[in-house]
């Protein structure tokens, strides 16, 4: 799937699509102002992450909303800088939505590199568990492939087997309303129950894990579901549910992702080995380097440190800071410079 870099370029490309000249002025300026605080790091310029752009495009906006403050007419009053930030502010939900069809176009081409995932998912044990902060099905559509059972570690959910917990949410998550959920017939991941109700109230209450369900989107009408949702927004039915771009994602919005985030820890927690492939814990995670890092604290004061700790990536030399900071320095880093597809996990996860 897309790095993040890639993905501020495939998103470029829908805004090309749709004839955006103004958003894509706008992003040059944007660029042209990081490459420049990048150069004075030392850095290269090159690709923008998107994450980094979608944050750093906050503040500009913010900006521009100050300036409302030395303009002579109010907020609505034409072309006003306020206008100008509530602008950016818009082509960032716009970025988020373009995201969804990103990653389903990259899944529906990705079927072929199922061989080299299903090399991975041939070496999971029963007791592993899978952390993972990718939107796409994949992993999943391998362990099915080779007849692995999974689940996605909510308790609703029947059946055994690996889990596989993704802690920004997935392409196939659907959020709907309470009172829209039996509508659609599909399968209940997260609906919460709150005993202070005798009886199941669809009026919506205010707070928005109660007010809104978890569906699982069957693979057969995913692509209408994924490809038409902007029909069906229209009309507040159901959202996707995944955690968006940024350094802060309001993950509380997805209902179910506390069990999500709570059974990543817990499995943190109990794990002997750790292999962690192509992911950079950079500082636009740092959600995951604070409880992460406060599980490691935990076993560390309790002397129960993992006996095996791989750290596989091209640049995992580079990476190596970012997970000494959050694993501690009681922990042995095992480093493989390579992409996750070319290792050979029989080899490496031998006992």
């Amino acid at each position: 799937m897309p790095l993040a870099t890639e993905l501020t370029d495939l998103i470029l490309e829908k805004f090309k699509e749709y004839g955006q000249t103004e958003i894509l002025a706008w992003f040059d300026d944007l660029k042209r102002r990081i490459d420049w605080l990048e150069k004075a790091c030392g850095k290269k310029s090159g690709g923008v992450n998107i994450e980094q752009v979608f944050d750093l495009a906050w503040f500009d906006a913010e900006l521009w909303k100050m300036k409302q403050h030395r303009c002579a007419l109010g907020r609505t009053s034409g072309d006003t800088p306020w206008q100008a930030g509530e602008d950016i502010e818009a082509w960032l939900s716009h970025m988020e939505d373009d995201l969804r069809d990103v990653i389903w176009e990259r899944q529906k081409n990705g079927r072929q590199k199922l061989s080299l995932i299903e090399r991975f998912s041939e070496n999971l044990r029963d007791d592993d568990a899978v952390v993972t902060f990718n939107y796409d099905m994949l992993l999943e559509q391998s362990l099915t492939e080779i007849g692995k059972l999974w689940h996605y570690g909510f308790t609703r959910e029947d059946g055994g087997g690996i889990p596989v917990l993704k802690m920004h949410g997935s392409i196939n998550w659907a959020v709907v309303r309470r009172d829209q959920a039996q509508n659609f017939g599909y399968p209940v991941l997260f609906q919460k129950e709150d005993k202070n109700r005798k009886c199941e109230n669809a009026n919506p209450i205010g707070e928005e894990e109660y007010d809104t369900v978890l569906l699982r989107i069957p693979d057969d009408t995913l692509a209408n579901r994924i490809e038409n949702r902007d029909l069906q927004l229209g009309h507040k039915q159901y959202a996707i549910g995944i955690a968006g771009l940024g350094s802060y994602k309001p993950l509380h919005q997805i209902p179910g992702s506390g069990e999500v985030w709570f059974n990543g820890i817990r499995a943190l927690w109990e794990a002997q080995e750790i292999y962690i492939i192509g992911f950079s814990l950079s500082p636009f995670d740092n959600m995951a380097r604070l409880h992460f890092g406060g599980v490691m604290c935990g076993r560390t004061e309790k002397k129960n440190l993992p006996q095996k700790l791989v750290l596989i990536d091209p640049k995992a030399s580079d990476l190596k800071a970012n997970f000494a900071a959050v694993f501690g320095p009681d922990v042995e880093m095992m480093l493989r410079q390579q992409k996750g597809e070319e290792v050979q996990w029989v080899e490496l996860m031998a006992p």
